[in-house]
């Protein structure tokens, strides 16, 4: 499968890009983990694939309309 058919099957079958929707289910993940642990933001980033935690605060705030911080209380 070429890279090409790979994003116009995702497209087809999600309605999103293949980025749109890999942050979407690492979003998913983001919001299990910050509510079912004590975890600290930056180990919740790491977790889901994002090294950088201020990229990953920005990229959850941008999603959610809150930081992972006020979301989680």
């Amino acid at each position: 499968m070429t890279p090409g058919h790979l994003t116009t099957v995702v497209r087809q079958r999600t309605g999103r890009t293949v980025q749109e929707w890999i942050i979407e289910r690492r979003m998913v993940e983001a919001r299990n983990l910050l509510s079912d642990t004590e975890l600290p933001v930056a180990e919740v980033a790491r977790r889901v694939g994002m090294s950088d935690p201020g990229y990953f605060s920005r990229l959850f705030r941008r999603t959610h309309g809150t930081s992972p911080r006020e979301w989680r209380k």
